[in-house]
């Protein structure tokens, strides 16, 4: 659905469409190139325990309130992708059998164990320890 929308505003440009119909065309182009730059800072950088909104805004060159809305208008908030990238990434750690727990947590970016044993059966549906190998 983007890549259709995406091609229909290059068309509307390329055609030499005016006023606000090229200017929607070439801000949702902008947006979408944006909203790139942010998701691979964040697929870069997730693992950093102290990475945040503000961190990711910053390195973009762009204002966390810009951020926080490609984000959700992509379909997750920050929060939701940042979690999302470090528990894939503990998954397959797991699966790895490297490693002990607490130390795949917090080189997948948690800072407490706790949080990440619930995140983990939340997410997965069972303890990181029961996940070990599969």
């Amino acid at each position: 659905m983007a890549i259709v929308a995406h091609l229909l505003d290059l068309a509307a440009i390329g055609l030499g469409a005016r006023s606000d119909v090229a200017a929607a065309a070439r801000r949702r182009g902008l947006r979408a190139v944006r909203l790139n730059a942010v998701l691979s800072i964040l697929q870069a950088r997730f693992h950093e325990p102290d990475f945040s909104a503000q961190r990711l805004a910053a390195a973009a060159g762009l204002s966390e309130r810009y951020v926080n809305e490609l984000l959700f208008e992509a379909g997750a908030s920050f929060t939701t992708r940042l979690n999302e990238l470090r528990l894939r990434n503990a998954a397959d750690l797991l699966a790895q059998r490297e490693g002990r727990i607490s130390d795949i947590a917090f080189a997948c970016g948690f800072n407490d164990l706790s949080y990440f044993n619930r995140c983990f059966r939340r997410r997965f549906g069972l303890t990181p320890t029961a996940s070990r190998g599969k």
